[in-house]
């Protein structure tokens, strides 16, 4: 009798238990593994080269992942051959490229968890919710775990269960963990019961029915009781080890590693049967690259849509890039082939960042040509290290703005427009701006208006301010800053604060934010009331932005001078500034610059 043919990519049942959905996390590695799992759970089997036969069917996979991820699984397999009844009878999945084996005592149910775990170390979590499995399934997940040695996912598992048990169920769960010798999760329901001994001894009912057969657990629950309720002695069950560090990202590079390998050995080895062999091949220019095609087609829908391509031979899995204007060196498409098996940047430097983003494409999609996933990540990198690269040298500015325009890169562009502004009068008066095209100098221009007027808000000097005394007097003293700078400070300005007042100011409000970068105070000789006594101790404060008289870390002091020039000790940029003193103030002279 012929087995079923293998479904495209069904869920396990559906029943209360753990949820199917829950993934641990992996920093560095999150995108990598939501889209291996996304790929396993949805694709079809256009990127199958396994079939996995059991009792209940057969479940598609990649052989690569499997033997890279749980070697013991395929190890323990038994491989079909042309004359097995299931592939004699039923030869609709006989298509050249695929290897059959059969696995033995497995649910498809099992299987599905643990291909999860081997895409993306997915980890079912107990609950009442709708991607659920149930407790038997938990336990035959555990029991394969043990059997095909992953090691880390029976851990997790086992604390999963562990962290949402209750007194319900926890009897049938020591009694299953007890049955089938698992005695990390027996130890684990032990401490629960130890920590809820005395709601168990008043409802004997929630462990004798389950345990009626197994007098020996009962037992030993009594005996580790009584014994750590007496204190007698630290008898409670030890704490399992954690698990174990996670290999996902490691596996995947030796998937990577073995690709390399191929590459350098394709003549000895042909014919030869190799272990994490690669499917398919990458051609750039006079180079070839080989490939897994799960990892690719998970990772980048172009390489997805070239892969299912009914132009392309099953048996060649050949694609082609024509997109690059130049060959990128083989270093640079390595270590863009990287990031996509492990999701990391590290094999990105200062000489090839610009090559992997011209293998990537323009901006104007974050997955730029290639449409990866998390191409978003692997261009932040290229940007980090072309940055870097560029460093401090002006005429690296210049090259970089040139490359950046012309991979379509625009946030790069834009930081080195920025750069390019800012280092702008070394680099015009040098003639180094002569090299741009047209429409990028004028780009560059652009910028220099928008930041300079920016930056640079109307000069103090020659803006017409109002002069005002607080407390207020009867009138408002008016004169601008042209006047106030005359020859003989015959045109100066000046208040007095009005008798018996507090505090006094002398405010000057311009009709725009100015940047002051000095003030000039003095006594106008004009005006024989006027002296020092009435402006030594001044202190100058300025507007800021929420409307609040702030201090400028200025006092004045004129001393025996008639005219004293005072240096802020930072720009500041605002409408109003003021003079304050004590009692009384009284300028002949005020100008700002």
């Amino acid at each position: 009798m012929a087995l079923p043919l293998p479904e495209q990519r069904s869920a396990p049942p559906r029943t209360p238990g753990f949820r199917l959905g829950s993934v641990i996390p992996l920093r560095g590695a999150d995108s990598l593994r939501r889209e291996l799992l996304t790929f396993y759970d949805k694709h079809d089997d256009a990127f199958a080269d396994l079939i996995i036969h059991l009792n209940e069917g057969a479940v598609f996979a990649n052989a690569a992942i499997v033997e890279a991820r749980m070697p013991a699984l395929l190890l323990s397999a038994e491989a079909l051959g042309e004359a097995d009844p299931a592939l004699v009878l039923d030869d609709r999945n006989r298509r050249s490229g695929l290897r059959h084996v059969r696995l033995c005592g497995l649910s498809r149910a099992t299987l599905h968890l643990l291909l999860r775990w081997a895409y993306a170390e997915a980890v079912p979590s107990f609950g009442e919710g709708e991607d659920t499995v149930s407790l038997d399934v938990a336990f035959d997940l555990l029991e394969a775990c043990r059997k095909f040695e992953v090691e880390r996912l029976a851990t997790l598992l086992r604390e999963t269960l562990l962290e949402s048990l209750d007194l319900p169920r926890f009897a049938s769960v020591l009694r299953e963990s007890h049955l089938r010798h698992l005695p990390g999760l027996k130890q684990g329901c032990m401490r629960f019961a130890l920590h809820n001994f005395d709601q168990l001894v008043e409802r004997p009912e929630l462990f004798v029915k389950d345990l009626s057969e197994l007098p020996e657990v009962v037992s030993d629950l009594f005996r580790l009781g009584r014994v750590w309720k007496d204190a007698e002695t630290s008898a409670q069950p030890s704490r399992p080890a954690p698990a174990v560090p996670s290999t996902l990202v490691s596996d995947l590079s030796r998937l990577f590693d073995a690709a390399r390998e191929e590459e350098r050995d394709a003549e000895e080895s042909r014919g030869r049967e190799k272990r994490l062999a690669p499917d398919c091949r990458v051609v750039l220019g006079e180079d070839m690259y080989l490939a897994h095609s799960a990892i690719l087609a998970a990772r980048s829908d172009f390489f997805k849509a070239a892969f299912s391509s009914e132009m392309l031979e099953r048996s060649s899995l050949m694609v082609t890039l024509h997109h690059c204007n130049d060959r990128p060196r083989r270093e640079s498409m390595l270590a863009l082939l990287y990031f996509l098996y492990t999701g990391k940047t590290s094999k990105i430097n200062d000489s090839n960042a610009l090559d992997v983003l011209s293998l990537l494409g323009a901006e104007g999609d974050a997955g730029g040509y290639l449409q990866m996933h998390d191409g978003q990540t692997l261009r932040c990198a290229c940007e980090a290290a072309a940055k870097h690269a560029a460093g401090e040298d002006e005429d690296g500015f210049i090259n970089l703005l040139l490359e950046a325009d012309e991979l379509g890169a625009t946030r790069l562009k834009k930081w080195a427009i920025r750069m390019t502004v800012h280092h702008f009068k070394d680099l015009a008066r040098r003639g180094d701006l002569a090299v741009l095209p047209a429409e990028l100098l004028k780009e560059v221009f652009q910028e220099v208006a928008i930041v300079y007027d920016r930056v640079l808000p109307s000069a103090a000097k020659g803006m017409r301010w109002e002069l005002t005394l607080l407390p207020k007097p009867e009138k408002c003293l008016e004169n601008t800053a042209e006047a106030l700078t005359s020859p003989d400070l015959s045109s100066s300005a000046g208040a007095c604060g009005t008798s018996g007042c507090f505090r006094a100011a002398l405010v000057a409000t311009f009709e725009q934010p100015v940047r002051v970068r000095r003030i000039r105070v003095g006594v106008d000789l004009a005006k024989g009331d006027f002296d020092a006594a009435t402006a030594n101790d001044a202190k100058l404060q300025y507007l800021n932005t929420t409307g609040v008289w702030q201090d400028g870390n200025v006092r004045v002091v004129i001393g025996d001078r008639l005219v004293r020039d005072i240096e802020l000790p930072e720009e500041l940029v605002a409408p109003a500034f003021r003079l304050v003193r004590h009692q009384r103030i009284a300028l002949g002279l005020l100008v700002f610059e």
